[in-house]
């Protein structure tokens, strides 16, 4: 039997919380973001301050027919700056688990597909550097390899680009790597030398090495932008692909799509699967 799924992964960069991070957009944008993507799971690895969320925005979510686990991050200079999945699927159960090497939590769940379970694992990998990346990545592994009787889809913020992407080339070159080091510009100086760490590649071949998972959208399409909170001046061009969707053997890509611009820096990226079952 072939079943179909709609699944989103999107960084809304705290839109769902108003002051959480994002200055472009609102919660109400997000909600209607959620609305018109139209999905039965959707993982948001930065929704903005847990503690914070209005009623309204609850209330919303729910009226759309989502069950929603919230987490956060735990990082005192975050406070409760965290996570969110969102299922229209029944939640058969979950567990929060967290990388050694920050204590930032990632999300394994188990959800009913019309009498079918099916594993979620949502992630948001460090953005600092690849070798932290790289310590989380077994971690991860060792959840996806944990039961391999049930249909997995990993997906989130993985801060990390296909090494053989144009841009991922361009921006580990040398050359570039040390011209980001002398923008005069703060924020753009520390996110040229992350950039250029991200296009190095090593934590998705391994991760996928380790998994035996299969990229989703075998054309990479691009879904961050510079223009972010304290940039809003760049322009939304769309530069590199950070945001991943995969799946186990199985599980294939029938769309997959990346969204416009909605306010945050990262865009939407949609997957519609069919998922072959026994």
């Amino acid at each position: 039997m072939i079943e179909r799924l709609r699944v989103v992964t999107w960084n809304a960069e705290g839109m769902f919380v108003a002051g959480s991070n994002t200055r472009r957009a609102t919660p109400q944008m997000a909600i209607a973001t959620i609305k018109r993507l139209n999905a039965d799971v959707v993982f948001i690895p930065e929704f903005g301050n847990t503690d914070a969320i209005e009623e309204a925005t609850l209330m919303a979510l729910r009226a759309l027919g989502y069950e929603i686990v919230f987490f956060s991050y735990g990082h005192s200079w975050l406070g409760s700056y965290g996570a969110a999945l969102l299922s229209r699927l029944p939640l058969k159960s979950y567990l929060i688990h967290h990388f050694t090497n920050t204590q930032r939590p990632f999300i394994e769940a188990t959800v009913d597909d019309n009498g079918t379970l099916l594993r979620i694992v949502g992630i948001h990998l460090d953005d600092r550097s690849e070798a932290l990346r790289l310590q989380q990545v077994p971690e991860v592994a060792k959840v996806v390899n944990q039961n391999d009787s049930l249909p997995v889809i990993v997906l989130g913020d993985f801060n990390a680009m296909h090494a053989s992407s144009k841009f991922a080339r361009a921006v580990r070159a040398r050359p570039l790597y040390y011209a980001a080091r002398l923008f005069p510009h703060t924020q753009l100086r520390g996110m040229g030398s992350r950039v250029s760490e991200m296009g190095r590649g090593t934590a998705i071949t391994e991760l996928l090495k380790r998994t035996g998972l299969h990229d989703l959208d075998g054309l990479h399409r691009r879904t961050i932008s510079a223009k972010q909170s304290g940039l809003e001046w760049m322009p939304a061009w769309r530069l590199a692909k950070i945001d991943w969707i995969f799946g186990s053997k199985g599980i294939k890509a029938v769309s997959y799509k990346i969204s416009s611009d909605v306010g945050s820096d990262h865009r939407p990226a949609i997957a519609e699967l069919d998922i072959k079952r026994p």
